[in-house]
C-alpha cells in the first residue's frame, strides 16, 4: 500500500519545509498534517490536490512509486535540474559523467 504520509514527509524534506509551515500554507490545522504523516488519518482528495499544487506536482506524480523510493537528495537534484535550460542540463550531465569516470578510476 502507498505511504501517503511518507510521501508528504519526503516532499517537505525536499523543499526544506516544516510540517508547521506546510499546514499554515494550506490553511489547515497542524495536527492534520501530523496525523497524515503518522498514518493515523487519511487526507481528503481536496487536501491532496492542495498539497500537490503547493509542491507544483500532479496527483500522478504524487503517487509515482518510483519517485517516492528515491532518496531526498536525488529528488532535490532532479527538481534542480528541471529548472535548468536544456543546454545547462547537457552541461550538468557532462559534468556528472566526468565525475563518475574519475571516481571509477580511483
Amino acid at each position: 500500500m502507498f505511504d501517503i504520509g511518507g510521501r508528504i514527509i519526503t516532499l517537505r524534506q525536499l523543499h526544506n519545509i516544516s510540517a508547521n509551515k506546510l499546514s499554515k500554507e494550506l490553511n489547515i490545522d497542524p495536527s492534520t498534517i501530523n496525523k497524515i504523516e503518522k498514518g493515523t488519518a487519511k487526507p481528503s482528495i481536496d487536501l491532496l490536490f492542495k498539497i500537490c499544487d503547493y509542491f507544483n506536482i500532479s496527483l500522478a506524480e504524487f503517487f509515482d512509486s518510483q519517485a517516492s523510493e528515491l532518496p531526498a537528495d536525488l529528488l532535490q537534484l532532479i527538481e534542480t535540474a528541471k529548472k535548468l535550460t536544456p543546454e545547462e542540463r547537457k552541461s550538468l550531465n557532462n559534468f556528472l559523467q566526468t565525475l563518475l569516470e574519475r571516481t571509477e578510476r580511483q
